[in-house]
């Protein structure tokens, strides 16, 4: 057949539950120095995985025992040493599109919910500003991130973008929907700081003043 005259090389493939998809994307991880660690995949199904170079020219599909890094981790060092302000969107693809506007950005692998601590060793003294993608998965993501870099990084800001769509819409939907850098400057500049939640400001708080109202009725 034709695609027997065409084959697509077997890195190029992932197997998974769903059956085999071509990767149409690829994010390179490295270490302070540049070196390659490993890579994110991403499929034309729309899957993600990761892969480790197996020192004989070819692929691992998994991080093995390998302790994750943030993504553009290197350009990331630098810019916190020059002061510029460090992007956090939730994908890699955020970053490269961030890139492209001439900002420095990181993420973590493996998607929304999976910020480990030691990440935020690497950011501090960072200005650091979180671009949440828009649902809920994205908000908690943008959270988490913030409490970990609270007290490390110079500063935390989370900035949610206007005019997104409540259907997961990110930083890239907003640049292309005719975003730009001033404007994202602009933005950053009106958010506030990122501070944690007071104790006793929540639900609990609530919850203690309306005992409260039940006892002065009692009384």
């Amino acid at each position: 057949t034709m695609k027997d005259l065409f084959p697509i090389p077997q890195d190029k493939f992932k197997v998974h539950s769903g059956g085999r998809s071509p990767v149409v994307a690829t994010y390179d991880y490295q270490d302070e120095k540049g070196n390659l660690l490993f890579q994110v995949c991403r499929t034309a199904d729309k899957r993600f995985f990761q892969r480790r170079p197996n020192g004989q020219g070819g692929w691992t599909n998994s991080l093995g025992g390998m302790k994750p890094v943030l993504y553009k981790l290197p350009e990331m060092l630098q810019a916190i040493k020059r002061g510029d302000v460090v992007f956090i969107p939730e994908g890699e693809k955020d970053c490269d599109n961030l890139a492209g506007l001439g900002f420095t950005a990181t993420t973590s692998p493996m998607g929304a919910g999976k910020w480990r601590s030691y990440y935020s060793d690497w950011l501090k003294g960072a200005e650091a500003v979180i671009l949440p993608d828009n649902d809920e998965p994205g908000h908690k993501h943008a959270q988490q991130v913030a409490k970990s870099l609270y007290g490390k990084a110079a500063s935390v800001k989370i900035l949610e973008l206007p005019g997104l769509q409540d259907k997961g819409d990110d930083v890239t939907d907003w640049v292309n929907d005719g975003g730009t850098k001033e404007e994202l400057l602009q933005l950053v500049q009106e958010a506030p700081e990122w501070e944690p939640e007071p104790e006793g400001s929540s639900d609990d708080g609530e919850k203690i003043t309306q005992a409260d109202k039940l006892i002065q009725i009692a009384v």
